[in-house]
């Protein structure tokens, strides 16, 4: 089940509307809340090796924040078109991040990925596994294996939840339009 919320653009701002179809939160920030400041572990990133906050160093960019619950493949599938969502918009100041919860057990698994498939995004881990501080600022539901929040200037604009693969047209939509609003 996947939780996209229709944002509507008023005066130059981008304000999230009702919640499509009544559905209820499934993991992550509500449209509309402010991102926290979180140290991840960067592996694979500019700053490899090193506690890293990606939502600072990305600020008011539009950006993606990707949570993933551990490995596997389609925690790399994901990862594959993250990156080409990027890669798609970098020249346009997008930024993207993705954040595995499992912890540091999953750093070999992400330096293999990155190392097969050349990927521009960071890859971090949370430094305490699903016990770290940010799984609750960020009100990640552990039983679910993928949270992403679209956000721009701090504020989540849109948040899809607990989706698969071929899927993933529901962040590419949502970026392409918090990337339209940004532009007008």
């Amino acid at each position: 089940m996947s939780r996209l919320i229709p944002l509507v653009l008023l005066s130059g701002v981008l304000l999230p509307t009702a919640p499509l179809f009544g559905q209820s939160k499934i993991s992550g920030l509500d449209v509309g809340a402010p991102t926290f400041s979180i140290p991840v572990l960067d592996i694979t990133g500019p700053y490899q090796g090193k506690r890293i906050c990606y939502v600072c160093e990305f600020q008011d960019d539009p950006n993606v924040l990707a949570f993933f619950r551990d490995t596997g493949e389609e925690t790399a599938e994901f990862i594959l078109q993250l990156n080409e969502l990027y890669v798609q918009h970098k020249d346009s100041g997008f930024k993207a991040v993705a954040m595995i919860v499992a912890g540091e057990e999953a750093t070999t698994w992400l330096k293999d990925l990155n190392q097969s498939a050349d990927i521009e995004i960071p890859l971090t881990v949370f430094r305490r596994g699903p016990k770290d501080v940010a799984a609750r600022l960020y009100e990640l539901n552990l039983e679910v294996d993928n949270t992403f929040l679209v956000t721009i200037n701090r504020f989540v604009s849109a948040n899809v939840s607990d989706i698969g693969p071929d899927q993933f047209d529901q962040i590419a939509e949502a970026s392409a339009a918090m990337l339209a609003a940004a532009n007008q």
